[in-house]
């Protein structure tokens, strides 16, 4: 008989416990589950190199244009004459103090003649001289001899030896408005030996 109550009590007291158990999980304040985050994916992103290629031209040496000179010497293709004009003049006073006709000036130049013939000497006379007006096809011949006494050095006299050089004055009679002249020295045919041109007398 003892041993059925002490049965019964053991029975109660699991039911009991069972119950407390029960009521605890169901009460009101539930334990939230616990939530695991969602695995991250680590993405590798590969190093991108960006290569770059520069295309070098042949340097391009700088062209140089030669620039234009207008030289008071010239020199002939066959090496004969070369003249040089060492300076040029105007004159509204004839040499002496006499007048000028009207409109008419001096033009004194003062030149050198180069003879690079081995072999001739250059003879010349007034005529071997022309003067070139650049507004007209007028020409002039050199009025040297007739005023040689007026001139300290004039461009008269002796040939110019073989290989040798002279320099002297020489005179035209110009019109006095004119300033852009051609000096050209010619043999007795009128050929032209050789020229100096753009010459600018204000």
């Amino acid at each position: 008989m003892q041993k059925s109550i002490g049965l019964f009590l053991i029975s109660l007291v699991c039911i009991a416990a069972i119950l407390v158990t029960g009521c605890t999980g169901s009460g009101s304040n539930p334990v939230a589950p616990v939530q695991t985050a969602a695995p991250t994916s680590v993405v590798t992103t590969p190093a991108v190199t960006f290569t770059t290629t520069a295309t070098i031209s042949p340097s391009i040496a700088p062209i140089t244009v030669p620039t234009v000179m207008i030289s008071t010497t010239q020199t002939p293709a066959n090496d004969g004459l070369s003249v040089t004009l060492n300076s040029a003049k105007r004159k509204t006073i004839n040499y002496g103090g006499g007048s000028l006709p009207p409109g008419i000036v001096l033009l004194e130049l003062d030149i050198t003649i180069q003879n690079n013939d081995k072999h001739k000497d250059f003879e010349y006379t007034d005529s071997s001289f022309v003067l070139s007006f650049k507004s007209n096809k007028i020409s002039l011949t050199a009025k040297t001899t007739e005023y040689a006494q007026g001139l300290i050095n004039p461009f008269i006299g002796a040939p110019v030896p073989s290989g040798s050089e002279k320099t002297g004055m020489m005179v035209f009679r110009v019109n006095e408005t004119s300033n852009y002249y051609k000096l050209s020295v010619v043999d007795s045919t009128g050929t032209v030996l050789t020229s100096i041109d753009n010459i600018n007398v204000p």
